[in-house]
């Protein structure tokens, strides 16, 4: 690493999801040297952070180029925590290639994943490790079907679903969550939220208390990523905020606001966030579903099924791997030069990290499939012993 002031620097560390990687972080590494920055400090979020050692300062760093690359010249790593991504993606990715520094972040959008990741030969030559996607899904969901392949060989298809709960939706996650209706081909055509009616839609029978749900099809990185990465032919995401009304709202004024139809100015779009929030706020309470996942990595209905359901809060879900993804950074376990999706991190040194700052616990199973049933349970930690085994 580099010699700068601070060891890593968070852009929008006051948001929820980066609140989570923060104290993360704390569990598994010292962070007395890193500094967290956002534009407008919750006086709460404030003090969490600098009651875990760390150094705050506010400032908007992405208003202005300079400044953006003074800020990332004081660290060795940068964790990029401030989205959404179409907008701050690249900007931040290239200011840490002009500055040579180490990048990280939970980009979920597809359509800025591909411009990212053709900064692919200008980080090499810059000898700059960039990882991008490094939270739940995408992140978790990329190492998962890494591993899957590495015992499995090459495979057919890969197919994602999950599921959010609606009182996990924050303003800033309802943003994100309406870009996904507008599907992204391969070479980058983006296309309008398509009709109710007209929305790829299928059952997934997930795990504990998320059970039963309707997912669409919607864009991700994945989709991009892992034929990319690894040996891998076709890839689909679906997935679904619930319950299945808060998803009609949803989809109602992504519909409503899409630039691609309606060209909604920002104050537009600020309105019907300020509707969805107060829809989610006022709904009559109802039991929490929680967030649900299942991949399946296969050929012809033959391969692996990993499925959780539960009740941890998506800041959780998202923050924690983001924090192993630092830890690994830090501790020298990914070393390639490019902009790297999590396919191409090590699943075993990935789980070792996770294990440091994770609070424990977890409900993600693996089961066999077999002709596109459930088979036999198997230990995911006798997968990744499996394939350790094979490289040494």
């Amino acid at each position: 690493m580099n010699r700068r002031p601070y060891q890593v620097i968070v852009i929008g560390a006051g948001g929820a999801q980066a609140q989570a990687m923060l104290a993360a972080a704390a569990r598994g590494t010292d962070v007395s040297t890193w500094l967290a920055v956002d534009r407008r400090w919750r006086e709460e979020a404030r003090a969490a952070t600098e009651a875990l050692g760390i150094t705050t300062r506010e400032v908007d760093p992405l208003e202005d180029a300079v400044a953006l690359k003074a800020l990332l010249s004081e660290g060795a790593i940068v964790a990029n925590l401030a989205g959404p991504y179409y907008r701050t993606g690249t900007q931040v990715l290239d200011a840490a290639i002009e500055t040579r520094t180490t990048y990280l972040d939970i980009c979920d959008d597809a359509d800025v994943t591909l411009p990212m990741l053709e900064r692919a030969e200008a980080a090499r030559a810059a000898g700059v490790t960039a990882v991008i996607g490094m939270g739940s899904s995408p992140g978790t969901t990329n190492i998962l079907i890494r591993a899957a392949v590495d015992y499995l060989g090459p495979v057919e298809d890969v197919e994602i679903a999950w599921t959010v709960d609606v009182a996990d939706i924050t303003d800033a996650a309802i943003r994100h969550f309406w870009h996904c209706f507008n599907l992204v081909e391969q070479d980058g055509t983006t296309h309008p939220v398509p009709a109710w009616d007209e929305l790829n839609t299928k059952s997934v029978d997930f795990p504990g208390t998320v059970g039963s749900q309707t997912v669409a099809r919607l864009a991700h990185p994945e989709p991009f990523t892992a034929p990319l990465f690894l040996p891998v032919q076709r890839a689909v995401n679906h997935g679904a905020i619930t319950p299945l009304d808060a998803m009609r709202t949803a989809w109602a004024l992504a519909y409503a606001v899409d630039p691609q139809r309606a060209h909604a100015s920002t104050s537009t779009v600020d309105a019907a966030v300020a509707v969805f929030s107060s829809y989610r706020d006022t709904r009559p309470a109802g039991p929490r579903i929680g967030s649900g996942l299942q991949i399946d990595v296969h050929s012809n209905g033959n391969g692996l099924r990993f499925a959780s359901g539960g009740v941890t809060p998506m800041e959780e879900a998202t923050g924690v791997p983001a924090a192993a993804g630092l830890v690994m950074l830090l501790d020298g376990e990914v070393t390639d030069a490019g902009v790297l999706a999590p396919e191409s991190l090590s699943p075993a040194a990935f789980f070792t990290a996770l294990r440091r700052v994770s609070l424990g616990g977890g409900g993600l199973e693996l089961y066999e499939l077999v002709d596109g049933r459930v088979g036999e349970r198997v230990r995911i930690r006798d997968l990744i012993a499996a394939r350790a085994g094979q490289a040494g």
